[in-house]
């Protein structure tokens, strides 16, 4: 009697996709910093086995020797346990922050609450990923770091109607730009109003800025754009935007004097 073999095909299929993305990504060189030994060696295995080129400079398991291998190693990416021995990650990317630009952040840890995933954002995370590190997460994670460079090395053109892509807490916000009525900078992260609600986007204002294009959205100040075909009425006095949606909604913006001279001169 012959034996067949039958394969898993939901288990086939990202391991495909990971294979078809490391022929795309570049070189980076990273350092792992973890204090327990297994989710460490567990780590380099995937990577090792995955993501041939990511080359693993070095690994360390505290906050000291972590500081002073990456200010001499100088990795593209560090893959950083939010909870080390006597101290937590994010005193050592203030330490690193003071001396070097950040490189490409990812959180590995075991916790999922919101407050640590806060501070991730705060310190432009790559991303945030829950041990045991699953090996799809990990291929996407990295993958999304060579989308980011791509988008910091060119300007990217987009057709005026086509939807831009955010990454959000939750996933990947689609919009297009005549459904985004104003963008406000938050640090490392900004708020998108939208005609119909509100999202968190992982991403800077000067990012978001590029994809939406100076045609049809102006920066008012330094935290804000503004959807210039939605503009309604400013008033100088007040020092307010009310823009109007095509369903008749008007939305309230505060401004600086200078915010407001920006929006008339650019209208």
């Amino acid at each position: 009697m012959e034996n067949h073999v039958v394969l898993d095909l939901n288990y086939i299929f990202p391991i495909i996709i990971i294979i078809f993305k490391l022929k795309l990504m570049k070189n980076y060189r990273t350092i792992i910093v973890e204090d327990e030994r297994l989710p460490r060696l567990s780590l380099i295995k995937k990577l090792e086995m995955y993501h041939p080129n990511i080359e693993i400079v070095d690994c360390y398991d505290s906050y000291e020797t972590a500081l002073y291998g990456i200010l001499r190693y100088r990795p593209d990416i560090i893959f950083l346990d939010i909870q080390l021995q006597g101290h937590t990650s994010m005193e050592l990317l203030r330490e690193l922050k003071e001396s070097i630009p950040l490189p490409h952040i990812i959180f590995t840890t075991a916790y999922s609450n919101s407050e640590y995933l806060l501070q991730a954002i705060r310190f432009a995370a790559a991303d945030y990923l829950l041990k045991p590190i699953d090996v799809t997460e990990l291929a996407q994670a990295l993958h999304r770091i060579q989308l980011k460079d791509q988008a910091n090395e060119m300007p990217v053109c987009f057709p005026e109607n086509e939807k831009q892509s955010f990454r959000t807490l939750n996933g990947i916000l689609y919009a297009g730009k005549d459904e985004i009525a104003y963008v406000k900078a938050n640090g490392n992260y900004s708020h998108i109003q939208l005609m119909d609600g509100e999202e968190i986007i992982l991403e800077r204002l000067g990012n978001i800025e590029t994809k939406l294009g100076e045609k049809n959205f102006v920066r008012a100040g330094r935290s804000i754009l503004i959807n210039r075909n939605l503009i309604y009425k400013i008033e100088r006095k007040h020092k307010v935007c009310i823009l109007r949606t095509p369903t008749g909604k008007e939305m309230h913006i505060d401004l600086s004097a200078g915010g407001i001279d920006i929006l008339e001169k650019s209208l």
